[in-house]
């Protein structure tokens, strides 16, 4: 595969140049909600690590419409979740301080009965030599996109505010790097639409202000010549963990409970 060459121009945020359509609390059991698909007309979001390792569907006012457990696993640390050919992916891939030798994703198929784990891909990082305790780790990640029959990792590298790209296969469980994307904050959640080629990222400052990373015409070709656009959230102090999109202008997005925010989902627009 050939390495991304990305993104020559950062554009300067856009400060509250988003608008909120709507945005509905969400129930209590997601108030950890860290990752946000789309499968057949139909939210599906699941919480952090340490808590059930369960996948939830939610209508588009934030009710919860079912519960549908992973029953022989855990959720050490689940941080997206995205939708693959007609089934759902989830990434336990949360590496808060790069100790983790165990990361994987989950291929889950839905039913009526509840969801079937058809696959699990365990995979690494090659750069990753120390396994010892970080406080900076750069291999931790939290978003997650499929693309071109691809699993495309974004980690959140705390050293340098960059995110990197990975490319995971059930091929081979080496993680393979095919860029760098010059953010200049902290990767939580991630999403690819496929007909616009659009992809958003949700991203934080430690200043505690949120983002939205919109890139037009993204693909895994080298392309020296795409930009990256910025948009601030007007939700200061937030957890925005995850992002669907809608089309190249609409995303949802969720938060968990944070500070004076409980969980909630919002639907908003770029200008």
């Amino acid at each position: 595969m050939t390495k991304l060459i990305l993104f020559s121009l950062l554009l300067a945020g856009k400060a509250f140049g988003q608008k909120v359509l709507e945005k509905y609390n969400l129930p209590l059991v997601l108030e950890e909600t860290s990752g946000l698909t789309l499968l057949n007309d139909t939210l599906w979001t699941h919480n952090d690590s340490g808590n059930e390792a369960a996948l939830y569907a939610i209508s588009t006012k934030g009710k919860l419409l079912a519960k549908k457990k992973l029953h022989n696993h855990s959720n050490i640390d689940w941080e997206d979740i995205t939708t693959a050919n007609g089934k759902l992916v989830v990434a336990d891939m949360g590496n808060n301080f790069g100790t983790r030798k165990n990361l994987y994703l989950l291929e889950v198929a839905i039913t009526n009965k509840g969801a079937k784990v058809l696959d699990s891909i365990p995979f690494y990082y090659p750069e990753q030599q120390n396994f010892g305790f970080q406080q900076a780790s750069p291999f931790d990640a939290e978003g997650l996109i499929f693309i071109e029959n691809s699993l495309l990792v974004f980690t959140k590298n705390r050293s340098t505010n960059t995110t990197e790209l990975y490319v995971v296969s059930n091929e081979n469980a080496a993680a393979k790097k095919i860029g760098s994307l010059p953010v200049g904050a902290l990767i939580t959640g991630a999403d690819y639409h496929h007909k616009t080629k659009t992809l958003v990222l949700t991203a934080y400052r430690k200043d505690k202000r949120q983002f939205l990373f919109l890139i037009n015409d993204f693909s895994l070709a080298s392309n020296p010549n795409l930009s990256i656009n910025q948009y601030e959230l007007d939700f200061r102090g937030a957890q925005i963990e995850a992002v669907s999109i809608i089309d190249n202008k609409t995303v949802w997005i969720t938060s968990e409970q944070k500070g004076k925010y409980p969980a909630f989902l919002a639907k908003i627009a770029f200008p």
